[in-house]
């Protein structure tokens, strides 16, 4: 399914949201009207200017971040739904350390929440939600 995301001059994504008709969106794009399905944008979005929509290759992906054994740690664990709590008892660490190890995390990744952290692990392959080991 086709997908669009639109990024602010920073690089943060502002929209992302997949479509069933491609045409649609085009058309919709092209008059200048809001895209469909973003609850979260304070203001609708609208598209001026050049648009390029492209499927990604499997084999493109983005650099992978330098981590620590921890922090790969920290991101298994916050794979299997686990609590900063759950995590810090698992880990034998304080639960300001494992808040702080999300906010190095978070950083590195360039995410803004758990969330994102961990749809960006998840797309680079860095931890497994079915490792329970």
């Amino acid at each position: 399914m086709p997908s669009i995301v639109v990024f602010n001059d920073e690089g943060n994504v502002v929209y992302q949201n997949t479509v069933d008709d491609v045409h649609q969106l085009m058309k919709t794009i092209r008059d200048g009207g809001e895209l469909p399905g973003f609850s979260e944008s304070p203001t609708p979005v609208r598209i001026n200017g050049l648009i390029i929509l492209a499927e990604q290759s499997r084999a493109c992906k983005l650099p992978t971040p330098k981590l620590t054994q921890k922090e790969c740690q920290v991101l298994q664990w916050l794979s299997l739904a686990k609590t900063p709590r759950q995590i810090a008892i698992q880990m034998v660490l304080s639960e300001e350390s494992i808040r702080q190890y999300l906010k190095i995390l978070k950083r590195k990744f360039n995410t803004d929440s758990r969330d994102q952290l961990m749809a960006m692990a998840a797309y680079l392959g860095i931890c497994n939600p079915y490792k329970t080991d």
